[in-house]
């Protein structure tokens, strides 16, 4: 009875993760007109060189190079589904996360005239020097 029990809430989990993606609209790599950060791409530059904070423990490995991130701009301009493309580690990866999080939102994409959902992928560069 307990093996019947644990393989119902195992089939109920999955299919609510089905209905949900389901659900989920599409989104777009390429439209007609892109998303842009709300002070343009110097204004993105600017915002990540302002707000990044090495971390301690890439200081201390003396850890540089690239993370490459990605996100999906919704159609009312805010950011979710953040992941890593191209990690460093050493807490980088996480305040590349933190600082997309903490972005403001952006202008939204468009595609035949309609705000859409577009999915990014920036470099956040960590260097020493």
């Amino acid at each position: 009875m307990k093996h019947l029990f644990l393989l119902t809430v195992i089939l109920f989990t999955f299919a609510a993760q089905s209905v949900q993606a389901q659900a989920e609209e599409p989104f777009f790599v390429s439209v007609d007109q892109m998303p842009e950060f709300s002070s343009g791409q110097k204004g993105l530059g600017d915002y990540i060189r302002g707000n990044l904070s090495y971390p301690r423990e890439a200081l201390d490995a003396k850890v540089e190079g690239i993370v490459i991130a990605s996100f999906i701009v919704e159609k009312d301009g805010s950011i979710s589904n953040i992941g890593i493309v191209k990690g460093l580690g050493h807490g980088c990866d996480e305040e590349v996360v933190r600082l997309i999080k903490m972005m403001p939102n952006w202008t939204p994409g468009q595609k035949d005239g309609k705000a859409v959902r577009v999915k990014l992928t920036i470099p956040v560069q960590f260097n020493l020097s």
